[in-house]
This record gives structure tokens, sequence and C-alpha cells, in this order.
């Protein structure tokens, strides 16, 4: 008569202008390459790589066995492989990553489970710029110097 009180699942957030162009279902395997330029829900199986040029969300029941290529991704679910992420990676409290990760920004909410090496993509490129503008600007300083020190 009474049910048990219904197990939350975690909210995946998707905006307001943002609609799910392809879903791969629970209980659906596919294999090989999926490439997209839309945003993708996961909740089934897939082996092989993703390349989406927008939003890969990864529910609960969803498994990546192979590498990701995307805008960013929301993971709920388990993925195996190195993820190559253009803007932000969220790992939720029941994702699990196990593979090198590269990104802008990574989010990971405690109970998320990672096993790899990560690097933060833009903090990199940021600090190299830098770097390179600092020594351009040194080399200009000393040849003006020189050429200073010529007209004398």
């Amino acid at each position: 008569m009474f049910k048990g009180k219904k197990e939350e699942q975690p909210v995946i957030r998707v905006s307001k202008t943002e609609t799910i162009g392809t879903l791969i279902g629970q209980g659906t395997v596919f294999k090989g390459t999926l490439t997209t330029k839309e945003t993708v829900r996961i909740d089934g199986l897939i082996k092989g790589e993703i390349h989406s040029e927008e939003h890969l969300i990864i529910g609960e029941t969803g498994r990546i066995e192979g590498n990701i290529n995307s805008q960013s991704v929301l993971n709920a679910g388990y993925i195996h492989g190195n993820v190559t992420i253009d803007d932000r990676l969220e790992i939720t409290s029941t994702g699990v990553i196990i593979g090198d990760i590269v990104t802008n920004a990574l989010i990971v909410e405690e109970g998320a489970s990672f096993k790899g090496n990560c690097q933060m993509q833009s903090m990199i490129s940021k600090k190299d710029e830098a770097a390179e503008e600092a020594a351009g600007k040194d080399k200009d300083v000393e040849e003006m110097s020189a050429d200073v020190e010529k007209e004398k």
C-alpha cells in the first residue's frame, strides 16, 4: 500500500534556450564514433569516441568507454577515457572519470570520483602568453638600449 520514498535524481542542468538534439537512451548500446553539432544526452552505453561541438550530458546510467572532445560536459555517469573540453567540465556526486582531463574549468561535487591527470588549459595558456609577452618586452628594451649605445 505504501511505496518507499523515491530516490531523488540529480538535476541535469540545461539552459532555458538549449534543447537536447540527440538522446541515447538507457538500454541502448552505440559502438563507433559519435560526431554532432548539437547537445547530446547519454543514458545508455557508448563504446567509441565522441566529438560534440555543443554540450554533452551523461546521465547517471550513462557509460562512455572512449575519448571525448566537447564544448562542455556534465557527467553524472561513468567515463573511461580521456576528456578534452573547450569550456567547462562538471562532475556530479554520482560521476566517475577514469582518464586524463584537459579543460578550461573543472567543477567536482563531493562524492564524485576521478582517477587520472588534469590540465587547466586556460590558466596555462594565459600564463604562457604573459611570460612570452614579458620576454618580448625585455628583448625590445635590450635592442633599444643597444641602438642608443651605437648612436653614441
